[in-house]
């Protein structure tokens, strides 16, 4: 009888809490998908109490703040270059219809490299976002790699 009083047996509360946790996830697992679709929704209309939505808006709301920071600065870097590499040619249609040349520097092929060089990260930021989406959808709370150290906003 005292082999039996000895013997350990798995606790019932960490096999409920697993149930808990399975079931919070399925409950939560399409808000946090959206979370990366449309980051806005799961995070202020979501359920708060929920801890893998809550992770999930997290993420996808500080790829959101970062995309949006990044094609800010994109977009004034690529104007400024358009500028500098576009704005010859401008100067050369000019002077075909006026005659009268104003200088500048023409290189449409030039800007279109450092252009794409320029969004290069955009794309890294859409592959890391649909990374996210995958853990979502395959019920992980894993960070995404890259951008998921950078903690704009707090859980």
């Amino acid at each position: 009888m005292s082999e039996h009083s000895t013997t350990e047996q798995p606790a019932a509360p960490a096999d409920g809490k697993n149930k808990s946790k399975a079931k919070e996830i399925e409950e939560g697992k399409s808000m946090a998908i959206l979370a990366y679709i449309i980051a806005l929704i799961p995070f202020f209309a979501g359920d708060k109490k929920n801890k893998f939505v809550r992770f999930h808006a997290v993420q996808g709301m500080n790829i959101l703040i970062i995309a949006v920071g990044y094609s800010i600065i994109a977009s004034i870097l690529s104007s400024i270059l358009g500028g500098i590499f576009l704005g010859g040619c401008l100067n050369a249609w000019s002077y075909w219809v006026t005659g009268q040349s104003s200088g500048g520097m023409c290189n449409p092929g030039l800007y279109g490299i450092i252009s794409f060089i320029v969004w290069i990260p955009a794309i890294i930021i859409g592959i890391i976002d649909i990374i996210g989406l995958i853990s979502a959808i395959n019920g992980k709370e894993k960070e995404v790699p890259i951008l998921g150290k950078f903690k704009i906003i707090k859980e």
